[in-house]
């Protein structure tokens, strides 16, 4: 455990003074082809990601036989079941040469497990950080199992109440782990932009000070990628985006899925973003301290002023550059009386009157 408020993956740390994280989900978008994982793998480094997140489950275990389809899969799947059928075979040796892939690639390679055996063959592969899906927010003996592993847990929480968020952190932290990150989520395929609900990332960073806070985001990529980034001005410090080679392919989440592009636009403007919102303390910075020393004016003569003559509000002009005494302190200098000649436009000094 690395404490709250900041979470360490192989050697990135996440924290609230952190680059936020990124991750491109993957899913099982590579249709069980390794060279098309491996080509995803290449693509969301090369984009900017920090790590990619792959599916692990196994139909059987996920989904009743019955269970029916909820939204269109495009691939002629009658059935949640034939489905997932479809996309369950990869088992430890492909994760092992996909984990093995990504690390040479220089990029995080983990996954989504859907059932505790699956979480096991995972833990075994060494993957480093997990995802528990907004499906299995309520899931406690996966939490509990996964959370026994002693590394990061990521956990959506798309259709989830207080209490049951409330609940799966409890089980991470029963089980003796607290590196847990929340993630808002919108359970729906593709999202709305109106059903994001980005302000939730501010009402997590409430009801949850000691968790690290981001956003799985669903919307539908678009030519200005600015939504993550959004999030990221809010405080979310992952960024979980879908991710595939090609819209066009054949599956029910290609085509609200990122593409290399969309993807490399997103990380461009989240990295912006931390950027321009820069530091939190109101004072005079390096940047600005040539336009304030010009810009910013001073209490001069307006005409010359002759020794003895008592200062009046149209003696004093107020100009640049700065240096002199500033602006607010007219008051402090009318009714005075000046001790010497001061020409015009000379800076009047506080010991030339009295």
């Amino acid at each position: 455990m690395e404490g709250f408020g900041m979470v360490k993956i192989n050697e990135r740390i996440i924290s609230d003074v952190s680059p936020a994280f990124i991750i491109a989900e993957a899913a099982c978008n590579h249709i069980c082809d390794m060279g098309l994982a491996k080509e995803m793998i290449d693509e969301a480094k090369k984009a900017g990601a920090d790590a990619i997140k792959f599916q692990t489950y196994r139909a059987e275990r996920l989904v009743c036989e019955d269970a029916r389809a909820y939204w269109n899969y495009s691939t002629g799947a009658k059935s949640q079941f034939e489905y997932y059928k479809k996309l369950d075979r990869f088992g430890r040796k492909e994760y092992k040469e996909l984990f093995d892939y990504a690390s040479d690639a220089g990029i995080i390679a983990f996954s989504t497990p859907f059932d505790v055996d699956s979480a096991s063959m995972l833990n075994d592969l060494d993957a480093p950080l997990f995802k528990i899906a907004s499906c299995d927010l309520v899931d406690t003996r996966l939490i509990r199992q996964v959370a026994k592993f002693g590394k990061p847990i990521i956990i959506s929480t798309g259709a989830g109440t207080v209490e049951e968020i409330k609940g799966a952190v409890a089980t991470a932290f029963n089980a003796g782990n607290h590196d847990v990150i929340l993630m808002a989520c919108t359970l729906s395929y593709p999202a709305d932009n109106q059903d994001a609900h980005l302000r939730r990332i501010l009402t997590f960073k409430r009801d949850f000070p000691e968790l690290l806070i981001g956003l799985s985001d669903h919307t539908r990529p678009d030519e200005n990628m600015i939504i993550p980034s959004i999030a990221v001005a809010l405080g979310a410090r992952v960024i979980e985006k879908h991710f595939t080679l090609d819209r066009n392919m054949t599956g029910s989440g290609h085509s609200f899925c990122t593409e290399a592009k969309d993807f490399k636009k997103m990380v461009q403007n989240i990295r912006l973003t931390e950027v321009v919102l820069g530091e939190e303390e109101i004072k005079v910075y390096k940047a600005e301290e040539k336009a304030f020393v010009n810009a910013r004016r001073s209490l001069v003569a307006d005409r010359e002023i002759k020794k003895g003559e008592k200062i009046t509000s149209d003696l004093v002009g107020i100009k640049r550059p700065a240096g002199g005494l500033c602006a607010s302190l007219i008051d402090k200098i009318i009714g005075k009386t000046a001790l010497r000649d001061i020409k015009k436009d000379e800076r009047i000094k506080l010991e030339d009157i009295k």
